[in-house]
């Protein structure tokens, strides 16, 4: 059953988000800061950081539109995660994606998610993922690695989006240095990764900016995501991801198509046929 239930004081963040997320609401018309004498280093392992909830985009900040949330406070004693369908950024669409998943697992029911059928899991769900990452940072490329599956992101430098793109799992990025901050833009995903671990959906018109920062003493860093879809959101909305550097490497760990549940290692039950197949 549905219940949606708008906030209208969200709303009015809309108006000042752009400042919040300093200013990157066309973050590929702005010009690449090439000039500076010192590129962040981003190279390394990197995990998401502790303490829990370390798996769920956090809010970026309180006053502007944030991604979905579990109302349950993600699941204290083992209650199953259901996404808050009443966040004010969901199309009615999109919130009725979310309950039917809520309905489906609350009932005792199993819930499928992509990556259990070794699909990528996009961006920005792939901030996410609790496994290690590693960036290898060049002149023209970043390429992120990721262990989960072995996903590959590849980031090309102070380029420009390409013309009549066909939708893919990881769209296309490109990016840039706006003085230590790195500034990834992300369009023409697929519509068939979700935007997180609620069953949130998108359209291939998702339009998707990461700003990744390093701590300091370079030992943390820091994504702010802003995620715009007119199709499937009211508004854009902001998350922020937190990692810390970790020993390396990253592992191989392979996905495989099978009869097991990914969450519990059960199998599922095999269908029989109690006749003749009629092919």
């Amino acid at each position: 059953m549905l219940r949606l239930t708008f906030r209208s004081a969200a709303l009015g963040a809309v108006a000042v988000s752009a400042l919040c997320f300093a200013l990157v609401t066309d973050a590929t018309a702005q010009s690449s800061d090439s000039s500076h004498a010192s590129v962040p280093d981003f190279s390394g392992f990197w995990s998401r950081a502790r303490p829990l909830p370390s798996t769920f985009l956090l809010p970026l900040d309180e006053n502007l539109p944030g991604p979905v949330w579990d109302p349950q406070d993600h699941a204290p004693g083992g209650v199953p995660w259901v996404g808050d369908v009443s966040n004010p950024i969901l199309k009615l669409h999109a919130a009725q994606a979310i309950s039917q998943r809520n309905d489906l697992i609350l009932s005792g029911g199993e819930d499928l998610p992509p990556h259990s059928l070794c699909w990528p899991s996009g961006t920005p769900e792939v901030l996410n993922l609790r496994e290690p990452v590693q960036i290898l940072q060049d002149k023209d490329q970043i390429t992120i690695l990721y262990q989960r599956d072995h996903q590959i992101r590849r980031v090309f430098m102070d380029a420009a989006h390409s013309k009549n793109l066909e939708p893919s799992w990881y769209g296309e990025s490109v990016g840039h240095y706006e003085g230590d901050t790195l500034v990834v833009t992300t369009i023409s995903q697929n519509n068939r990764t979700e935007v997180d671990k609620f069953g949130t959906p998108h359209s291939e018109n998702m339009r998707v900016v990461e700003r990744y920062s390093l701590d300091p003493d370079g030992e943390g860093m820091t994504v702010m995501a802003m995620v715009e879809d007119p199709e499937t959101f009211n508004m854009a909305w902001y998350a922020r991801a937190t990692y810390s550097r970790v020993p390396g490497p990253v592992e191989e760990i392979i996905c495989a198509e099978n009869n097991k549940n990914a969450s519990t290692g059960l199998d599922y039950a095999v269908p029989i046929a109690t006749g003749p197949a009629d092919f």
